[in-house]
């Protein structure tokens, strides 16, 4: 057997965390190892090399009554005693367990689930906001269910669907509520439901909006699919000068009012010398519009 550690010495011990043989009882005293730690060292000399007296007499008493298994210091209560240890082979764990019954072995679900009643009265906001139902198939298990958010979803409330949300989706959606008191972290039955949903994105621009990020509340795909029908409609003319476009411009910019970015009624094709001329100069600059903070009306 030789050594797996890359010196090419034959292998003495084995050592179970890694799974490997090497040639010395201490990886590392293996030359590979040495060669390894001293080309990350880059030539440096280690701080305590050919120094002597660099300890103590306080640090060395420690260490001397560690070494002896003695215990040091009149407030510990194993002052003067020897350690249970010393001198005794230690068990070995994995052969003690062998054959034994672990306290959690075959146990799901320890700590108590709350019901419907008790979610209502410790969160009440949150019981008015997320309707609950029992699962009527565990009907004794009492599994609470809820709506996907999703609108297009058969798990979601306008079809009068259901589906069993995770310990995670369940605290995520409380502390934002009750905690946070944000409406954000719904409920979403899998992940091809969060693509689909719009008001997914629109968490995911706010959060990332905070950070002063980009906001990007649509798909790439679902974007091209909008500027090829503008371009089209258009017959890729710009409607300013009437050249050759291959530009969208938003009446309402994407800034303010990020739900009609997409809707093309509000868009037409322009070229790219009259998209930055006419579409984003002045109070429509870029820099203008992104330290603009939309207010509404307080009544």
């Amino acid at each position: 057997m030789i050594c797996e550690y890359g010196c090419g010495q034959e292998a003495v011990h084995y050592f179970k965390r890694t799974k490997k043989w090497c040639c010395n009882k201490y990886t590392s005293r293996c030359p590979a190892i040495k060669k390894l730690i001293s080309e990350k060292m880059n030539g440096a000399t280690p701080w305590n090399k050919n120094k002597k007296n660099i300890y103590s007499d306080e640090t060395i008493e420690k260490m001397r009554n560690a070494k002896e298994g003695k215990y040091i210091g009149e407030d510990n209560p194993m002052y003067g005693k020897v350690g249970y240890w010393k001198g005794k082979k230690r068990p070995d764990h994995s052969k003690l367990m062998t054959g034994r019954v672990g306290p959690w072995q075959g146990k799901k679900n320890i700590k108590k689930r709350l019901t419907i009643k008790e979610w209502k009265k410790k969160y009440p906001l949150f019981a008015k906001i997320e309707e609950m139902r029992y699962d009527p198939d565990n009907e004794n298990k009492k599994i609470i269910q809820v709506h996907c958010k999703n609108h297009n979803c058969p798990n979601s409330k306008e079809q009068d669907g259901w589906f069993t949300p995770t310990r995670t989706q369940f605290q995520e959606r409380l502390r934002n509520i009750e905690i946070n008191g944000l409406d954000n972290s719904y409920f979403y039955c899998s992940e091809k439901c969060k693509d689909e949903c719009p008001l997914f994105r629109l968490n995911v621009a706010y959060e990332l909006n905070k950070h002063n990020k980009k906001i990007k509340i649509y798909t790439q795909k679902e974007y091209e699919i909008f500027r090829e029908h503008v371009l089209n409609r258009d017959a890729y003319t710009c409607q300013y000068c009437a050249k050759e476009a291959h530009h969208v411009h938003h009446e309402r910019p994407q800034k303010l009012e990020p739900f009609f970015a997409l809707d093309p009624d509000v868009a037409f094709a322009v070229c790219e010398k009259c998209h930055y001329k006419y579409g984003h100069k002045d109070e429509c600059s870029t820099g203008k519009l992104a330290n603009i903070i939309c207010k509404g009306n307080n009544k």
